[in-house]
């Protein structure tokens, strides 16, 4: 649509890394995969729908997860460079568009 290629989200564990987390007298395992989540940006006075590849980290036992990274793949192209907040799946972040991408962290 937009030009970006977009990595398929992870459908299964196998290859993904995990830890061992202690809490009281269970042990869970944690489970790192990669998704794709729809998003909206804000910033620029624009608004616009898009879409992130996030790290999602889960405690299965436990039901918690919590994104700890994310990508920009997919924005309209004709967004102007500059700073914007981006919300996702009750979360919210930070990007900067430049002439070389997307930066995540910068706002």
């Amino acid at each position: 649509m937009f030009g970006f290629p977009i990595p398929a989200p992870a459908t299964s564990n196998a290859g993904c890394r995990g830890i061992s987390v202690r809490h009281g007298d269970q042990v869970s395992y944690s489970i790192r995969e990669a998704v794709l989540v729809e998003g909206v940006l804000e910033g620029m006075n624009l608004q616009a729908p898009c879409t992130v590849r996030a790290v999602k980290v889960s405690l299965p036992k436990l039901d918690i997860w919590e994104y700890v990274a994310a990508d920009m793949v997919q924005a309209p192209p004709s967004i102007p460079d500059g700073a914007y907040e981006v919300s996702f799946d009750g979360r919210k972040m930070h990007f900067q568009k430049t002439a070389h991408g997307w930066v995540a962290g910068r706002g």
